[in-house]
């Protein structure tokens, strides 16, 4: 196996993202140090905005779990870049944003990266949102609604699959400006309940076409693929994001790959890191 020059943690979350634990970003750090560590990357979901959120048919609470709050972002970047100066002799830290995007709000997020992009020194491009029943619905809320809202409205699991891949290709091909990031977070978020409807293992001829039409889309544009270890612990899905079929193809398109924990936990930081090594063994291209 090629060695690992630097041991990076590329995708996490803070005190700042409502759905996580509430630890304080600065214990995140600390567990990482502890760790071994020596990059480590902030990358704290982007506002929605308030014109998607009106018409958004989730609670109040859920839509502020969902992501930042408005009036938070520039405390993140304050607070982000005292614990980047505060730790810089201990590990590298970046500080970035997790973009989720929106069909309908590219002019939003061309705006908002404008705005906060020279402050970026990382990022991850998502997709947790797809249309569906009675407007737009999240792809990993639960399993409960992903069977209402997904299932329910494009009428299979392989077609909300296929929905999924094609929001995917979308927001690789959207123009969001110069700050745009160039990463893709949990490529198969889709599969996240993919044991309770009995298809894990079950790969479609369309749905491999459509992912390997993604990966040869990133390979030819430079982006490069977050390997999210957190769908080895969700209770449905139990694999990585993306599964290792497609990491073995990824890495056989020579495509950059990166460790995320997606930790929403201090716990969390650097989990499952040795699987994540064995997954991408004698690939040469780690990072």
């Amino acid at each position: 196996m090629q060695e690992v020059k630097l041991k990076r943690d590329g995708h996490t979350h803070t005190h700042y993202c409502l759905h996580a634990s509430g630890e304080l970003a600065e214990e995140y750090v600390r567990k990482a140090i502890e760790k071994g560590f020596t990059m480590y990357s902030f990358t704290e979901h982007l506002p929605l905005p308030e014109s998607f959120l009106a018409s958004f048919p989730y609670t109040e609470e859920t839509k502020n779990e969902l992501a930042l709050l408005d009036d938070d972002l520039d405390g993140y970047f304050r607070e982000m870049l005292a614990l980047k100066k505060k730790y810089k002799d201990r590990i590298q830290l970046l500080i970035g944003l997790e973009i989720d995007y929106l069909p309908t709000e590219t002019a939003y997020l061309r705006m908002m990266l404008k705005e906060y992009g020279s402050f970026l020194e990382d990022g991850l491009l998502s997709v947790h949102i797809l249309e569906g029943t009675a407007g737009f619905r999240c792809v990993d809320l639960d399993l409960a609604d992903f069977e209402e809202g997904l299932i329910g409205y494009y009428g299979s699991y392989e077609k909300t699959q296929l929905a999924y891949y094609r929001a995917v290709k979308e927001a690789l091909m959207a123009d969001l400006g110069l700050y745009k990031p160039k990463r893709i977070s949990h490529l198969t978020l889709c599969h996240k309940f993919q044991h309770y409807f009995h298809q894990a293992g079950k790969t479609g001829e369309k749905v491999q076409a459509a992912v390997m039409d993604l990966l040869l889309y990133m390979k030819e544009h430079g982006y490069s693929l977050d390997v999210n270890m957190a769908g080895l612990f969700k209770e449905y899905c139990r694999e990585p994001y993306p599964a290792p079929w497609i990491l073995q193809a990824a890495k056989q398109l020579k495509i950059p790959l990166v460790y995320g924990s997606d930790a929403h936990a201090v716990e969390q930081v650097g989990r499952a890191y040795d699987d994540y090594l064995r997954l991408i063994r004698e690939s040469g291209n780690c990072s």
